[in-house]
């Protein structure tokens, strides 16, 4: 690696190299860093490469315990330690601060020996992906004391990108869901688990805020299709979001993708209708801020801002009504009622 690197950095400064000469003390040394080229999975580990090389185009050699390099990644990404190419302890580097807080993942380092002319030096940063996502990485040469002269600041930096992608405890090959009258049924398909436990099903009206209606039992360890079900008997009147929470037996996790169905499902209604005495109001756990009746044309006859469930109509006149459930969520029913003598 070191005599391809020489090469390399030889060809690209022998057409250069006039334009230093004039800073016969300079001393230059770019940084990089390269990501692992395997997709990167939620909750496993990663590699970063950083690579210095001594690119100054006279026979000037970095001193010992001057080069710093620093490297900062995003919140999605923890640094768990600094080794050698070969996976070793790492050797002649000195750990400065390694710091993984929210908004502050840093790592620097002090390169105790010395970089001659072409000469490259390599070592891995070891992350574990905390969160399925992507951020900038940012690398940054800075030096134990003064910078040193002649030192060509736009090598002294380097970005990249390490993509955390989700980390399935199953192989799902499907998940769809479908109505049934007021029912929603949710289907879903795996082809492969390894130390599976279980399957949260997760519902939403927003997308944000969600409660797990059913837990399913995984089969643990499978190589073949197995199919899976599970039913929502009450969904929301409007939008319903489903997802599964897939998780391991070692606690680990992840999500699928949401599916959506839409219901237009009374949060109320009444009974019985026709009515002659009394009128029972029946439905969701939602409290009921206030109710109104009106007659036919609109003319209200009878108003409750109580949780009522009941409703005397025996001073109603025979006909028809309109009786409008207002609950405290904000959803709201209108129910036409006969009363009868």
């Amino acid at each position: 690696m070191k005599t391809e690197m020489r090469q390399l950095l030889r060809a690209g400064l022998c057409l250069t190299g006039s334009l230093f000469l004039t800073s016969a003390y300079a001393q230059d040394v770019a940084i990089n860093i390269t990501p692992q080229t395997i997709p990167m999975l939620n909750h496993t580990n990663g590699l970063l490469r950083v690579s210095m090389c001594n690119t100054n185009p006279t026979n000037i050699t970095a001193p010992p315990n001057k080069l710093r390099p620093q490297i900062s990644f995003p919140d999605n990404l923890e640094i768990l330690d600094a080794v050698n190419t070969d996976g070793t302890p790492l050797t002649d580097y000195t750990v400065q601060s390694l710091t993984n807080v929210e908004g502050d993942h840093t790592i620097r380092l002090l390169y105790n020996g010395t970089l001659a002319q072409f000469d490259c030096i390599e070592f891995d940063v070891v992350v574990s992906g905390k969160e399925i996502g992507t951020g900038l990485i940012t690398c940054t040469l800075g030096f134990q004391g003064p910078q040193t002269v002649g030192n060509n600041a736009a090598n002294d930096n380097s970005t990249a990108t390490m993509p955390v992608e989700l980390n399935l405890p199953v192989k799902l090959k499907s998940f769809s869901v479908s109505k049934e009258g007021n029912t929603a049924n949710l289907n879903w398909v795996t082809t492969e688990e390894v130390n599976s436990d279980r399957f949260d099903v997760q519902k939403s009206d927003d997308g944000k805020k969600w409660n797990t209606i059913e837990s399913v039992q995984a089969l643990g360890e499978s190589k073949v299709s197995k199919t899976y079900t599970a039913i929502d008997a009450a969904p929301f009147n409007g939008q319903n979001l489903y997802r599964l929470h897939m998780i391991d037996k070692d606690g680990t996790s992840a999500y699928s993708e949401m599916r959506n169905l839409n219901f237009n499902v009374a949060s109320h209604y009444v009974y019985p209708n026709p009515v002659s005495d009394v009128l029972i109001l029946k439905g969701t756990s939602s409290k009921i801020a206030n109710v109104t009746v009106s007659d036919v044309n609109g003319k209200a006859i009878y108003q409750s801002n109580a949780n009522v469930r009941e409703i005397d109509v025996r001073q109603f006149k025979a006909g028809m009504y309109v009786v409008r459930v207002r609950t405290e969520d904000g959803q709201e029913t209108s129910l036409k009622v006969l009363v009868v003598r």
